[in-house]
């Protein structure tokens, strides 16, 4: 591929992508947004938090990884009851640290 027709890809792949992305807020930016769409965007958020934690936990070299010897999901597990007991991020984020560390330590990998 010619790097005239990279470039050119590139610029397709740009004006698509902003098309797609401003096509909502074109659509609703003069008014409220309907309550069942409302609705839906509140659960963007999490549900994304949900599906990369997800991936970083419990896949590893494309394989689903379920094993009671595996540091990261003991450490979030941690780290969740932290956030969940003391609703503080530097505690939260300190004690999944912590965690992971000793844990990669102390288990067989």
């Amino acid at each position: 591929m010619s790097h005239l027709a990279l470039l050119g890809l590139f610029v397709a792949v740009g004006i698509v992508t902003f098309l797609y992305r401003y096509s909502m807020i074109g659509l609703f930016a003069s008014g409220k947004l309907p309550g069942w769409l409302h609705a839906l965007c509140r659960h963007i958020a999490p549900a994304s938090f949900a599906a990369l934690t997800a991936t970083a936990l419990f896949v590893q070299g494309g394989d689903v990884v379920l094993a009671l010897n595996a540091p990261k999901p003991w450490a979030a597990l941690l780290a969740a009851l932290v956030a969940w007991h003391t609703r503080n991020v530097i505690a939260t984020i300190a004690s999944g640290m912590l965690a992971l560390t000793l844990l990669k330590l102390m288990l067989p990998l």
